[in-house]
């Protein structure tokens, strides 16, 4: 969007997207997904959850002119300028006039797309971190479908025990105490009781819902006094916080910890990291950290490839305050998007490029169950049910960014009306 803004009116310059899906998945709404409760796999609900936890692409883009290629990249050659597509992929181009959109298919063996300039921001993938049967046993976090198996799998534990197929309590297991595993353990404290309800069971502590983190304290990248708020929510919901419990091995029913220790549980959610996609291994001449995250200079450029750049989670970069690597969220992601964006114009057009500094007005927001939340907006912060309206009001900004005033409007509103059930 940045770039479009700043170059789409140049004939001579064509911006195009690549994407294996057809839409965009709004991630704050995945906790809400995944805690959902009177749906089940079979209720049509499930097509309403997806529809309003994902913005599809023609959406965004309408009115912009920006080639959209719905397929999978294979692998990039850098100094080639390409990259290999699918054989056969979804081409649409995306003009101002709506009306003379035409979409065909782009077939043959060997299809590609020739490149000057690339960015790179394919997001990342869940990671068990190396653990032994996390990805056997454990369900994932990460996309829509991860959240509506999490749904599913809660409406078969309270469903058996309400017919005394299944011992109470449910145990909930949640590996991983980051943004998402906290907005996950406090919403389904709340879902779990609505379920039961639905199913007869009346005993009052039908529900252990634990969570799990490696390191010494939840969400290291809070202040402790936000940290405090947000421990004192997740106690008051009666959850168990488990810190300095590095996870040994998962199994079908148990967590084993690093000491032994083993947990039994019904419901096992692995929330505990993140990985770069393989494509950017198997990509010759792209420096990588460990973790198979870009290697960049100050201006966000891939090292040794001044046309190329990285974005979000596939990018590391040091904060030269802090001497640590900078956070892999959303806020970070839109911050780097505006300077390649910038920088490619000015690559292009010629002029100074623009060094990228972290920005110390961060922007966070956790969710803490029901209609409460703690919110972090630069130097503000604001806890309970006002850090719940600065919530909804920072979704509403966002859809308001990226979609058409009553669009936006209206997928706001379809979000609040399907999640309603939750608060």
């Amino acid at each position: 969007m940045d770039l479009e803004k700043k170059l789409g009116g140049k004939k001579d310059i064509k911006i195009s997207l690549l994407d294996k899906s057809d839409c965009q998945i709004f991630t704050p709404a995945l906790y809400e997904v995944a805690s959902i409760y009177g749906a089940d796999h079979q209720h049509p609900f499930h097509t309403e959850l997806r529809s309003v936890s994902s913005i599809p692409y023609s959406e965004i883009f309408r009115g912009k002119k920006i080639e959209l290629i719905q397929a999978e990249v294979k692998n990039i050659n850098l100094e080639a300028k390409h990259a290999p597509l699918e054989t056969s992929v979804e081409h649409r181009l995306l003009e101002t006039d709506q009306k003379s959109l035409t979409g065909h298919a782009v077939t043959g063996n060997g299809s590609t797309i020739d490149f000057d300039y690339l960015v790179l921001a394919l997001g990342s993938a869940a990671s068990t971190l190396g653990v032994t049967g996390a990805e056997e046993y454990a369900f994932k976090f990460k996309n829509i479908d991860d959240g509506l198996m999490v749904a599913d799998k809660l409406e078969e534990l309270y469903a058996g025990a309400g017919q005394k197929d299944s011992p109470l309590p449910i145990k909930i297991l949640i590996g991983g105490a980051g943004f998402n595993g906290v907005e996950l353990a406090a919403e389904l404290s709340n879902c779990t009781v609505h379920i039961a309800h639905k199913h007869a069971i009346t005993n009052k502590n039908c529900t252990a819902i634990t969570l799990i983190e490696a390191g010494p304290v939840i969400l290291p990248m809070v202040s402790e006094k936000e940290r405090t708020l947000i421990t004192e929510r997740l106690h008051q919901l009666g959850i168990n916080i488990m810190t300095g419990s590095p996870v040994k091995e998962v199994g079908p029913s148990y967590i084993k910890l690093k000491d032994d220790h083993i947990l039994k549980g019904d419901l096992i959610v692995w929330s505990g990291g993140l990985k770069s996609l393989d494509i950017f291994k198997s990509t010759p001449g792209l420096d990588l950290d460990e973790r198979g995250r870009i290697i960049s200079n100050d201006f966000l450029q891939a090292r040794n490839h001044a046309n190329v750049f990285g974005v979000g989670d596939n990018l590391i970069f040091i904060d030269p305050i802090t001497n640590n690597p900078i956070p892999q969220m959303a806020f970070v992601a839109i911050e780097q998007g505006m300077v390649a964006a910038k920088n490619i114009r000015q690559l292009i057009l010629g002029g100074k490029l623009k060094k990228y500094k972290p920005g110390r007005n961060s922007v966070w927001i956790a969710p803490v169950g029901g209609k409460y939340a703690v919110a972090h907006i630069g130097k503000l912060n604001f806890s309970g049910f006002f850090g719940y309206l600065v919530r909804k009001l920072v979704d509403l900004r966002y859809f308001l960014s990226v979609l058409p005033f009553f669009k936006a409007i209206w997928f706001f509103w379809r979000g609040e009306r399907a999640f309603a059930r939750n608060d």
